[in-house]
Formats: structure tokens, C-alpha cells, sequence
């Protein structure tokens, strides 16, 4: 049975086809909780009878359900059974009094079937003053679920974790219900939103650019979803120019992807710009994308389609970037290839080495034909990060997405590495 360190994921269907399982927590500590949060796509607690713990002991329809007591406890779950609205499971540890760092041990480990499939050791080395920790989740990504070995901490115990899932602690044991709407107030004053003013400035601007209004709303309903209208993210594009990305260039997709980046970057550079990078076998920069020239910006790039697909080049090339530009704020990295890479081992360290580094990498793959996207659906998932930095989806050649649903995929886990690479002092 494989151990998971801290980190790493995993595909549901990689250890077993069964959807009926069985998570098994034990933690050794004298005062340690444990239960279970049932969460929506965006890790909020929307229905607290999805909150399963020692006061509620299964979920309405017994999806969720608890045996066990004090340090060792176990949680029966039929995924398929669970309703559309539940798309995470966050088993958790808690304490009222002394920080999990006293802990001497534990594991959780999953079961199915009456077998073992993977198991999470547990320990308190390297914890400090958390009363709160994620320890597994599982989740649906791309229609399948998946598994995280988590390992993330809160210093507030549960009050703190229920603040992050959008739920609030209530005097009677812990139980969670959805924060109550506050009360209207009229400020004598309202503080101007700065990130507003400008993004009205912007859209002002792109109604003389065709199209560009409504992918830039579009762009900003997906950030809103996600609770990150007022974010602030440096925007790059990567591009392959591999030749088999010849028949994307010329049929105008490049075209339409670039002007949805720059969709995204209206409502999240402060600028209002893309830079742009193009790789084959060497990595290049292709200058800046703006409102002022989009309209002829892939067209008159210049270049020569390349005979090989190299990501460490042009991950480097990044990197670099990033690090000598004066502004802090995080960067998001638009990564669109329909090609694996060469040299794998060099594009893990760059990805490794990037999770300490406020870096999100969004992986878009072009399906044409017989192509291999094993090597991304890797990354997504590559154990040994600071934080999970990386997010892989795929589109079929012709694109046929519509706006709404490809600006979903671009921000997915966008959220998710917000929160955690703040937490991890990132930025």
C-alpha cells in the first residue's frame, strides 16, 4: 500500500474503480476532533448538514457517515450517492486546547471493498500552533474524483477552518450553518474601489475593439464566482509554436485565445496587459498585448514554427521574468500547447522549484488527433510542492467552448492557490 506525502494527488480510478469507500482518521492527541466537511466547487460549506462529526453523525441521506470515537474514527462514503451541489469531501482534525503539534503520529488511510488502497501518515513535526488541520480531501476534477493528501493548518482551530469554508461556529459543539446575511448600512461615506474605477476606464476603452465588452463581463462573472473580483494577478501567455500548432494559428484559435487572456487581464493586471512568450524547441518573448493592438497582434507576430515541444526553456525564461519585474503581485501563467515535452524531468524541477514562488500555472492542452497530455495531467498533480501550484484541463481541435465555459476552466483552483500560497507567506 502506497504512503501520499503532503501535496501529492491522485486519481480516484489510479488506486480503485469503486465509488463506496471508507476513510479511516486516526490521530494520536489527547484532545483531537475529527469530522468531515461536504463543500461545493469553490471549498464553501453551502448546506451544514454536509458537516459530519461527533454531534452529527451522517449526512440527510447517510452519503456521510461516522462510526468510531476519541482518537480513531472512520467515515463511510458513497460518492455517487452525494448530490451535484457536494464536489468536495475535507477530512479534518481539530483540537480545543492544545495545538496539533503534539501529536504523536496517525494516518489516513482509504479503504474499499475490505482493502487498503493508500494511506497518509500523520505526524506533528512541523506543525507549530495549528488547532486545525486538512488532512485528505476528495474531489471532483474533470468529471472524475480525485484525492489530496492536504496537510494545511489553521492557528484559530475550528472556528477559523468553518471562516474558510464559509461557515461560522455556533455555541453548541461546533455546529456550522452558513454565515447570516448582515444587515444594510448606509456608510456615511463609501470608499471608492480604485480596481472598479479603473476597470470601467478599461471597458470604456474596449467598446471600440469588437467583441471585447462582453468577454471582458464574461471574464469578471467567472472571478466573481470565485471571490477574486477584486484580486490583482500579473497576466502571461505562452504559446506553442511547435509546427503542429500551425492549423491553430492559421484558423484564428490562437486569435480567440489570446483576446480572452486579455479579457482576463482587464479585469486582474494592473495594466491591463499580456505579455506574451512563444516556445518550440527555444523559448521566446513575443512583447505585450493590449486593447491598443489586438486586433493585429497575432498576425503580425513573426516567427518560425519550431520542430520540437521544450517546456523548461520557456518555464525558466518565466521565472526569471517574473522575479526581476518590480511589481508583487502574483502572476497567472496561461501555459496553451497540443503537445508532451522533451526533457520531463527538467519541466518537474521548474515546476517544483515555482511552487515557492508566487506563480500560478493554468495548462491548457489541445486535443488534435492522437495526443498524449499524461505528462500535464502529471504536473497537475506532482507531489513535492511548497503548494499546488498547477492546474491542467484539455479542449477538443476545432474550440468550440463557448466564452462562459473556457473562462470557468481558465480560473479553476485559481481560488484555491489565492488562499494557500497566502497562507504559506507567498506573497
Amino acid at each position: 500500500m502506497p504512503d501520499l506525502i503532503s501535496g501529492q494527488k491522485l486519481k480516484l480510478s489510479d488506486v480503485t474503480p469503486q465509488h463506496q469507500l471508507t476513510v479511516h482518521v486516526e490521530v494520536r492527541h489527547p484532545d483531537a476532533d475529527l469530522s468531515v466537511f461536504g463543500l461545493d466547487a469553490d471549498r464553501q460549506l453551502k448546506d451544514d448538514r454536509y458537516f459530519v462529526f461527533f454531534n452529527q453523525p451522517q449526512s440527510p441521506a447517510g452519503e456521510l457517515r461516522l462510526s468510531g470515537d476519541g482518537q480513531s474514527r472512520s467515515f463511510a462514503v458513497n460518492l455517487d450517492a452525494l448530490p451535484a451541489s457536494i464536489e468536495r469531501l475535507m477530512f479534518v482534525a481539530t483540537s480545543d486546547s492544545q495545538p496539533l503539534s503534539a501529536m504523536q503520529g496517525g494516518a489516513v488511510t482509504l479503504s474499499a471493498g475490505g482493502s487498503d488502497l493508500t494511506r497518509y501518515p500523520l505526524s506533528g513535526a512541523g506543525l507549530k500552533g495549528e488547532k486545525a488541520l486538512m488532512l485528505l480531501e476528495l474531489y471532483r476534477h474533470s468529471g472524475e474524483w480525485r484525492l489530496q493528501a492536504v496537510g494545511q493548518g489553521f492557528d484559530g482551530g475550528l472556528k477559523s477552518l468553518l471562516e474558510y469554508f464559509g461557515g461560522e461556529a455556533s455555541d453548541d459543539a461546533g455546529s456550522a450553518a452558513p454565515p447570516p446575511a448582515a444587515a444594510p448600512t448606509q456608510p456615511a461615506a463609501a470608499p471608492v474601489s480604485l480596481v472598479k474605477q479603473r476597470q470601467e476606464v478599461l471597458l470604456k476603452k474596449a467598446e471600440s475593439t469588437p467583441g471585447m465588452v462582453n468577454l471582458i463581463k464574461q471574464a469578471a462573472v467567472s472571478l466573481e464566482k470565485r471571490g477574486l473580483s477584486e484580486a490583482r494577478y500579473r497576466v502571461k501567455l505562452v504559446l506553442d509554436i511547435s509546427a503542429s500548432m500551425t492549423l491553430e494559428f492559421r484558423s484564428g484559435a490562437v486569435d480567440e485565445l489570446v483576446r480572452r487572456a486579455l479579457a482576463l487581464a482587464a479585469r486582474l493586471d494592473d495594466d491591463g496587459q499580456v505579455d506574451v512568450y512563444l516556445f518550440g524547441i527555444q523559448p521566446h518573448r513575443a512583447g505585450q498585448v493590449s486593447l491598443d493592438n489586438v486586433m493585429g497582434f497575432v498576425p503580425g507576430l513573426r516567427f518560425q514554427f519550431e520542430g520540437g515541444t521544450h517546456y523548461a526553456p520557456i518555464m525558466k525564461m518565466l521565472r526569471e521574468d517574473s522575479r526581476k519585474e518590480k511589481s508583487r503581485d502574483p502572476v497567472l501563467i496561461l501555459f496553451i500547447t497540443d503537445g508532451a515535452t522533451s526533457n520531463r524531468n527538467a519541466a518537474e524541477r521548474e515546476i517544483r522549484d515555482a511552487s515557492r514562488e508566487p506563480l500560478f500555472w493554468k495548462f491548457m492542452g489541445i486535443e488534435a488527433g492522437r495526443v498524449d497530455f499524461e505528462f500535464l495531467e502529471k504536473l497537475d498533480d506532482l507531489p513535492g510542492r511548497m503548494v499546488d501550484n498547477a492546474d491542467f484541463f484539455k479542449v477538443q481541435s476545432p474550440i468550440r467552448l463557448s466564452d462562459a465555459e473556457l473562462f470557468e476552466l481558465l480560473v479553476n483552483e485559481l481560488d484555491t492557490w489565492d488562499a494557500d500560497s497566502r497562507r504559506a507567506g507567498l506573497r
